[in-house]
């Protein structure tokens, strides 16, 4: 005895194969989508292209300074272009006399303090972030330049320093480290402080956790995690399902450079600090880390035991705190390395 045919029968089995054919090209799509976030996030992550800013500290404010490792004569033609911040004039590059522990070259500058101390007082080593230069922290060298010897240096795959993949705070620790060699071994000062912005937040972080040599940190603009920075520049780009997006990106990353970025993720590292001195400044409108990323870093630092501090700029976006509150963040960071330095 044959059953009736089910006149319903060949019209389900054509909406399943249907919704089957659609599941598995959303699939295809989204990983299609995530492979390309990956390949394209992780080239610009990677290599993100040298600042076009040249501006020096005699440009900028008429301070006299020391080339560290590239001829200081090459400035002379610096000051002749008529806008250093988009410059179309190459400086010098990086020599062979302050090389890291894998052999990269790095270009900085040293310069005395303005009140006319010692080279053996204490001394600021400014830390830039991903894609400028050491000429992007002039400004909050200003802030310090009265009081402090200042050391501004170029990360590797920046400014003057000699080209190798940047993997946003794990070999640039090697950068930092090879600064403060050179800051002990030709200056010997009394005390050292570190001031990052964003990705040089973390190198600082990361480098002074074990580092004893760094007496007090400021981490300016610094995400609690790499994972929130790059899903906060993928929201406001406006590319959606930013959180895996920005896992492919590390894992790009990853591929390209052999480092797990992630590694370097501030969070981890604030908890380890130990009982210094520790900076947070956050800007109220920085769309480019994660919304709770100040409180999560303040939460850890204490969490481990460290003296620290958290000043907010309302009005301020990404790295903008120190020109929209320039008087709170001069005093937020003058009093804090005051205490902490001397």
């Amino acid at each position: 005895y044959e059953l009736p045919e089910d006149s319903q029968a060949a019209r389900r089995n054509a909406v399943w194969r249907w919704v089957t054919f659609a599941m598995v090209a959303a699939l295809v799509a989204l990983v299609t989508y995530l492979a390309y976030i990956g390949f394209a996030g992780s080239g610009m992550a990677v290599d993100p292209g040298r600042s076009r800013n040249c501006t020096t500290p005699a440009i900028a404010y008429g301070w006299d300074y020391e080339a560290i490792n590239y001829d200081r004569g090459s400035d002379e033609r610096l000051a002749e272009v008529e806008d250093p911040t988009d410059c179309d004039v190459s400086a010098a590059s990086a020599g062979d006399a302050l090389l890291t522990s894998d052999g990269i070259g790095l270009a900085g500058w040293y310069i005395p303090a303005g009140n006319g101390a010692r080279a053996s007082g204490p001394t600021i080593v400014l830390a830039h972030g991903h894609g400028v230069n050491k000429s992007s922290m002039l400004g909050r060298a200003d802030v310090l330049h009265r009081y402090y010897n200042l050391v501004l240096f170029d990360f590797r795959n920046h400014g003057q320093s000699e080209e190798a993949h940047t993997t946003v705070g794990m070999r640039e620790r090697a950068d930092l480290r090879a600064v403060i060699d050179w800051l002990v071994e030709t200056r010997s000062p009394s005390a050292i402080g570190v001031l990052g912005v964003s990705m040089g937040g973390a190198v600082a972080i990361n480098e002074a956790r074990t580092d004893q040599r760094v007496d007090a940190v400021v981490l300016d603009a610094t995400h609690a995690t790499i994972a929130n920075a790059i899903q906060a520049r993928l929201d406001r780009a406006g590319y959606p399902v930013s959180l895996p997006a920005a896992w492919a990106v590390l894992l790009g990353g990853l591929m390209r450079t052999g480092e797990d970025m992630s590694a370097a993720d501030p969070l981890q590292a604030v908890e380890a600090y130990g009982e210094r001195p520790l900076l947070l400044v956050s800007g109220g409108r920085d769309d480019l880390i994660g919304p709770r990323d100040a409180d999560d870093l303040l939460a850890a630092a204490r969490e481990g035991g460290a003296d620290v501090r958290l000043r907010i700029c309302e009005e301020a976006f990404h790295g903008g705190a120190h020109a929209t509150c320039a008087r709170d963040y001069r005093d937020w960071v003058l009093g804090f390395f005051a205490d902490a330095l001397g």
